[in-house]
């Protein structure tokens, strides 16, 4: 039964690879990604109505906060604390998939500007994202578009940008000894899009403090809200890092999904003993994430829960063949 399914998951992990799409234009990207959203018709103007006598305010202002202030059931600063509370959960509206988009290509296109741009080899970026795409079908986010590349630079980094742009670096990349250990990564960065980490983090951010919601029109109007964002954004990502548990988080789904298309879901957890050793290199990786140790601890914990997750394969001769001579 085992051998089974072991033989049913390597399949899978073909079949994978084998359909999904790979290319990739960045410069393409970029350009539908940031061109203004086609105009929609305005409405017809409704016909004015006529002005109706301004109904009489309840003591305390109007709404269900208002009735209580005054009623007596609560004392005004009760009633402030309750509209503070009411404002802060109506402060944010989630982003929407346009406009998360734009955001997305805004910051991809800071990711090559400050990691050495492309690395141009088309074999070798076929297979990453091949492999990408196939960690991605399997995700919780499987309806939007993924793009892989790889970034142009020694350091070992990976990136994740919302709208679905996922960075590994070429000097990360010589660090992997197998398929398995490059699904587990790519599925961590996978997951950062599919649970909206970034974007959680935009919403709560004092650049969008003053917005009630942030729609294409803002963006378009106000080119200086997407600079702000990017800009915000772009020192949480590349410098003071996304909250930790934010981290632990993309490694638990980033481990999850690698095992859903069939790979040993130990490719991560194995990899942080890798990371470990380059304590010293200028990464980013290294410096806005948890240590390789404590990530590894966690990893080793929820293997466990896999069955028969150590006879799941890991690719390594694959792996080498895809890469040697193109890094």
């Amino acid at each position: 039964m085992k051998k089974l399914l072991i033989a049913l998951m390597a399949l899978g992990i073909t079949l994978g690879l084998v359909t999904a799409s790979w290319s990739i234009n960045f410069g393409d990207i970029l350009n539908e990604t940031l061109k203004p959203p086609p105009q929609k018709k305005a409405a017809p103007a409704p016909k004015p109505k006529a002005k109706a006598a301004p109904a009489a305010k309840p003591k305390g202002g109007g709404g269900l906060i208002g009735i209580l202030e005054g009623t007596g059931a609560i004392d005004k600063k009760t009633s402030g604390i309750l509209r503070g509370a009411t404002a802060v959960v109506q402060s944010m509206q989630p982003i929407g998939w346009e406009e998360e988009r734009a955001i997305g290509g805004s910051l991809a296109l800071e990711v090559f500007k400050n990691f050495g741009g492309q690395y141009k080899n088309d074999k070798l970026q076929r297979y990453i994202a091949l492999v990408g795409l196939t960690v991605a079908g399997v995700s919780d986010r499987a309806d939007i578009p993924y793009h892989f590349a790889i970034l142009n630079s020694s350091a070992p980094n990976a990136f994740a940008t919302p709208g679905g742009y996922i960075f590994v670096s070429s000097g990360l990349l010589k660090l992997v000894r197998n398929e398995a250990e490059l699904a587990g990564i790519l599925g961590h960065e996978i997951a950062h899009v599919a649970k909206r980490h970034a974007l959680k983090t935009i919403e709560r951010s004092k650049t969008l403090s003053g917005f009630s919601q942030l729609t294409t029109s803002i963006l378009d109007s106000d080119p200086g809200v997407l600079n702000n964002i990017v800009k915000e954004m772009s020192t949480t990502l590349f410098t003071k890092g996304l909250d930790q548990n934010l981290e632990f988080e993309a490694d638990k789904f980033g481990m999850d999904y690698a095992y859903r298309v069939g790979y040993n879901a130990g490719g991560l957890r194995d990899f942080m003993k890798v990371l470990g050793k380059t304590q010293k290199s200028r990464s980013v990786l290294l410096s806005t994430h948890p240590t390789p140790r404590a990530r590894y601890g966690k990893l080793n914990a929820q293997a466990k829960r896999y069955r028969s997750a150590s006879l799941a394969p890991v690719l390594s001769q694959r792996y080498l063949a895809e890469t040697k001579g193109n890094l």
